[in-house]
């Protein structure tokens, strides 16, 4: 199974990067699954306190690693993106899970916490029109929602105006986290969904830790 290969990745990603002493953790579609939510992914995206450098000379040639340019990717390869963020990822919150690989059997993985995975995926929704994103985040309300819920004042409130422009589901979903729906649309209500500017170095970052 796929999954299975990814949490090989996965485990891998976190004997080699732990080992050098690297604060990382991993987001998107494949954490959602390694948490038990119903998501298929191909890839792992993960933000780590190091520089791109650094992680190429940590990785490349090491437990089944390979810098490939992502357009040269082979299809039958698991892809690791890792972003960097070396001045702020050190200080986010990140929960170590237990996994079971493929080849590498029984091991561990360092994921950003439920708040951090919400707060991502809202800056998903509200960028780009990916219908995983809205499911992503009704599972995320739904079943993590009690440790979400402390921490929604810090969301940005025009990327949750976007999110319910481009997916009216979502609204319920803040509604019932003790967002401010109204505020939220009142703050993206001069930004076209449809008409945003293209994404930028950093975006990401930003999405999780800004």
């Amino acid at each position: 199974m796929i999954q299975d290969r990814l949490n090989d990745a996965a485990i891998a990603l976190f004997r080699v990067l732990s080992n050098a002493g690297i604060h990382f953790g991993i987001f998107g579609g494949y954490a959602i699954a390694a948490m038990g939510g119903l998501r298929e992914s191909k890839d792992i995206d993960c933000l780590g306190s190091v520089s791109k450098d650094k992680a190429i000379e940590l990785l490349d040639g090491v437990d089944g690693f390979v810098v490939i340019p992502q357009s040269r990717r082979p299809t039958d390869l698991i892809a690791a993106g890792l972003f960097s963020s070396k001045s702020s990822a050190s200080n986010s919150q990140t929960n170590v899970l237990s996994l079971n690989g493929q080849t590498l059997g029984q091991g561990r993985s360092s994921f950003f916490d439920p708040f951090h995975l919400f707060k991502g995926k809202v800056r998903a929704a509200a960028t780009r029109s990916q219908f995983h994103d809205s499911a992503d985040l009704r599972w995320l309300g739904s079943h993590l929602g009690v440790q979400i819920k402390p921490h929604t004042s810090k969301l940005d409130p025009v990327y949750v105006g976007l999110a319910i422009s481009r997916y009216s589901i979502l609204e319920r979903l803040f509604v019932d986290l003790g967002v401010d729906v109204e505020a939220a649309k009142e703050a993206a209500k001069d930004q076209d969904p449809n008409n945003l500017p293209q994404p930028q170095p950093g975006d990401v970052q930003k999405g999780l830790l800004g």
